[in-house]
């Protein structure tokens, strides 16, 4: 299928989080930038790079509330070497920042994958109910 002259794709962004590591292995010699909850114990793929976010103080950790200071990683890593974009946290970002902030933060991720020619994902639970996750999908896809 085609819109305005490119290819329009058929897979799905949005994901189930139990499809994580599908995504994380898929094209082992591109980058990955994976933004989640998990401890960087719980990680273990080639080629990524994690921002953990959680309130624990903790050198490899963000503060779920500093979505300037994810934004800024994000952008800075894409700057430096071409890497697909996870987001495995978008509920808990929303528990702590509030609907509205958090999906303008994904806008914004989107977006700068977009510019770097990047993939972006997030996987989701089924914590969301329809309409949140059809106002994702628009955003995301």
């Amino acid at each position: 299928m085609m819109f305005r002259g490119r290819p329009l794709r058929k897979e799905s962004r949005i994901l189930d989080y139990r499809r994580l590591n599908d995504i994380l292995v898929r094209n082992p010699n591109r980058g990955k930038i994976l933004i989640t909850r998990r401890s960087p114990f719980e990680v273990n793929a080639p080629n990524v790079y994690q921002i953990w976010i959680t309130k624990v103080t903790h050198p490899n950790a963000v503060h779920p509330s500093k979505l300037h200071v994810i934004e800024q990683i994000v952008w800075d890593r894409l700057q430096d070497k071409k890497s697909d974009v996870v987001l495995d946290a978008v509920e808990y970002l929303m528990i702590e920042n509030g609907v509205e902030p958090t999906l303008r933060f994904v806008g914004k991720i989107r977006d700068m994958a977009v510019m770097k020619n990047s993939d972006f994902y997030v996987t989701v639970s089924d914590g969301l109910d329809n309409r949140l996750l059809n106002v994702l999908r628009r955003i995301v896809e």
